[in-house]
């Protein structure tokens, strides 16, 4: 075999390669950077004074197991809302056989895709915290559900004790709080609203919600009662609702964590107990949770608040009460199949079990299991 380059020297003149470790970096820089071949060999000549070919670079790229930034930068351009972290990406090489450590990876983003990259760090979409102010008591109403409680929650055969509650922005007073059927039904929730205006008599100038969809009759009610009773507010100035995010949605949602805390008991766990012990009774769990409910509303509505330095409300001038008074005495509508937990003739017996065995106080959810074992008995008995 004929050997017509005995020197060793091709086209490109003789090599001096640097020790393998430092080419290696080079090499990894380079895809880091997205350098192109033409722009590596020009480097490579400048830096090292190498003077080689595309097929060789291909061949030290090869040997060095350099990872490619364009399959990366591909990925990136594709993720539109850049929602897609470091193992995201990873995976979807991987997946194409191309097996790309995360740090790499992770240099590659930073120059290259920076802002995506950010978006994927716990925290850094933070919804930042502003002030809420108001005129004064009753101008804005925060209204949502509770759902910790919810049939997936508990697991008990599609039972749910739902919550809603309704609370004042201005002096954090709470107006309703109250366990319903479902918070998910239109009609349940609008009862629920009228509830709260048949009980204190007025509606605020804006009623405030998140966007679920039990909503639309509480707008529908919302509306008609302002446009009655006051039709001289300009809505473009004081709409009479808003729809928000929940996560914007703040009075009301940081009302749920306070009453976790304040029952000091895990509600949803003494439920799931009675249940396994066979001793639950939905109706008179129902009054047992309303019982604490009404004991936190107590509580809350007492309570001094802390001082808060960004919070604005009671340090401006006098506050005005914007209360929309609404005669109740007008407003004809029953919500008896609404709020109704069991029919009329159960509920008569249930009432007359407990009146016998001496309607005892329904404060305490471990001594509620043995009430209901005892109304059980009283019920069988009495058929």
């Amino acid at each position: 075999m004929s050997n017509n380059n005995p020197a060793g020297i091709n086209g490109y003149g003789p090599k001096n390669y640097p020790p393998d470790d430092v080419l290696k970096a080079e090499l990894l820089q380079y895809a880091k950077e997205g350098l192109t071949i033409v722009k590596r060999l020009e480097c490579l000549k400048t830096t090292h004074d190498l003077i080689i070919g595309k097929s060789h670079l291909a061949e030290l790229d090869k040997k060095f197991n350099i990872p490619t930034t364009q399959a990366i930068l591909e990925i990136v351009a594709s993720d539109h809302v850049q929602s897609k972290g470091i193992k995201s990406i990873k995976g979807d090489l991987a997946n194409e056989g191309i097996l790309i450590p995360q740090n790499f990876i992770h240099d590659v983003l930073v120059l290259h895709a920076l802002e995506g990259l950010m978006l994927c760090f716990p925290g850094i979409k933070q919804i930042p915290h502003t002030p809420l102010a108001t005129i004064g008591p009753n101008h804005q109403h925060y209204a949502n559900r509770y759902e910790k409680l919810n049939a997936q929650a508990l697991g008990m055969g599609g039972v749910k004790l739902d919550i809603y509650g309704i609370k004042d922005q201005w002096s954090s007073f709470i107006l309703h709080l109250v366990v319903i059927p479902n918070s998910h039904l239109k009609t349940t929730a609008a009862h629920t609203f009228l509830d709260s205006v048949e009980k204190h008599g007025f509606v605020p100038v804006t009623f405030v919600t998140d966007k679920g969809s039990e909503t639309g009759l509480m707008y529908s009610l919302q509306q008609g009662l302002h446009e009655a009773y006051a039709p001289d507010i300009d809505p473009t100035i004081f709409p009479s609702f808003l729809h928000l995010k929940s996560v914007h949605n703040t009075p009301i949602e940081s009302l749920w964590n306070f009453m976790r805390k304040h029952t000091g008991m895990n509600f949803r766990e003494e439920v799931q107990r009675g249940y396994m012990d066979s001793t639950f009774k939905l109706t008179i769990l129902l009054h047992v949770l309303q019982a604490h409910l009404d004991k936190f509303v107590d509580w809350w509505n007492n309570h001094k608040i802390q001082l808060q330095k960004e919070k604005v409300n009671m340090s401006a001038p006098p506050a005005e009460d914007c209360h929309i008074h609404v005669d109740k005495y007008e407003i004809h509508v029953s919500h008896q199949e609404a709020m109704q937990w069991v029919d009329d003739k159960f509920d008569v017996q249930a009432q007359r079990a407990y009146a016998a065995i001496g309607s005892p106080s329904l404060s305490s959810v471990k001594h509620g299991w043995e009430i209901f074992s005892q109304m059980e008995q009283w019920m069988l008995l009495n058929v």
